[in-house]
């Protein structure tokens, strides 16, 4: 095999020659070229804006329903033994007030609503309530 020297073979040319004054004004020359208006930019937002908003919409509802769900339920309405329990034990109402705050129409319910009770609902009542005594007697 020969040896090979690159410095000693001959160099090939590619023929193709940049005049001396070429890159002094090059960048110049580029700048006036381009376009001075800046092209317009769309975001991905700005395509899907239609999306982005219903899905907003779509969570907001979705957390706002439980919300409203559990205040309708904390609205619940006292039962009677509740009422009865507070009016006895946390007002200084007598009878006589209790009468005068309810109307003609709450009279006539509680007319209606006299119902028989059993005599063994009565007695069980009677002998499981230690207080009843008090109640029937109107002492405090």
């Amino acid at each position: 095999m020969k040896d090979f020297k690159l410095d000693s073979n001959e160099k090939i040319t590619s023929g193709f020659k940049i005049p001396d004054t070429y890159f002094d004004d090059f960048s110049e020359k580029v700048m006036q070229r381009l376009t001075k208006e800046e092209p317009k930019v769309i975001s991905f937002y700005a395509k899907n804006k239609r999306w982005l908003y219903s899905a907003a919409a779509v969570v907001v509802l979705a957390l706002s329903v439980p919300i409203v769900y559990q205040m309708q339920n904390n609205e619940t309405e006292m039962t009677s033994k509740e009422v009865e329990s507070y009016l006895v034990n946390h007002t200084t109402l007598s009878d006589d007030d209790v009468v005068n705050l309810l109307d003609q129409e709450d009279i006539e319910k509680l007319k209606k609503a006299d119902t028989p009770i059993a005599k063994e609902a009565l007695e069980d009542v009677l002998s499981n309530n230690t207080e009843i005594e008090q109640y029937i007697t109107n002492e405090n």
